[in-house]
């Protein structure tokens, strides 16, 4: 399977190469065009193991993350065929081959993947409740290929020590850095008044990928600028 990626970064779109016989798994509502000969399969769990009850397990879960709650299966038969995905925001996607490191993705991050990479969610406590991110994240493991997408571009850093990030431009990380959720530099003062908000501070060695657009302050503003509404 081969994952190319074109039109970045503002209005990305994977294209994903299937030979025949294999399987991409899929966010629901995720694809935009296909091959007639790749056929479709939607279940809770990504994959075909497990049986009823732990695919429905792991669809709530990854619905309390913001994914949706089924997954889809597309397999090329008879011939190699292609399956394009695009994200609901407009952005930028990464694709990232997975070895032995697990990524932690932001909610809604996900957009397709090899079917051995497996999706979980990792409760976050309070630090990434009050950092904007939501109580669950994502946690992907396995190995293969793991494509996922971001509001507006995507810069990917390596971190060896120390770095800082708001907290609304996080898009993923490796989980071999640690993070704390704190207020900005300047103290309450910045925050209150400074116009910045909570930021991550990581540690550790490891990738982590940030988005040059904040969807939530996008939403805020976006919000201020429609008519109320009437009663």
């Amino acid at each position: 399977m081969q994952i190319q990626v074109h039109h970045r970064p503002s209005y990305a779109l994977a294209e994903v190469l299937l030979d025949d016989g294999e399987t991409v798994v899929a966010e629901g509502g995720a694809m935009v065009s296909q091959d007639t000969h790749v056929t479709l399969e939607t279940s809770a769990s990504g994959d075909k193991k497990g049986g009823l009850m732990k695919g429905l397990m792991k669809g709530l879960k990854r619905a309390l993350a913001g994914e949706s709650f089924f997954q889809n299966r597309f397999t090329a038969n008879g011939a190699p065929g292609h399956v394009t995905f695009a994200p609901t925001f407009q952005g930028d996607i990464v694709v990232h081959e997975m070895s032995q490191a697990a990524v932690m993705l932001q909610s809604t991050a996900y957009l397709c993947g090899s079917p051995t990479i497996e999706l979980d969610t990792k409760w976050g406590g309070a630090k990434t409740f009050f950092g904007g991110e939501g109580l669950v994240m994502l946690k992907a493991t396995g190995t293969g290929l793991l494509a996922f997408n971001s509001f507006g571009a995507i810069k990917e850093i390596e971190v060896d020590g120390e770095f800082i990030v708001d907290t609304g431009h996080i898009v993923a990380f490796e989980e071999g850095l640690t993070f704390n959720v704190t207020k900005f530099g300047g103290g309450w003062k910045s925050f209150i008044f400074g116009g910045e908000g909570l930021v991550c501070s990581f540690s550790g060695k490891g990738k982590l990928w940030i988005q040059t657009r904040n969807s939530t302050a996008f939403g805020q503003l976006l919000g201020s600028k429609l008519p109320p509404r009437e009663a």
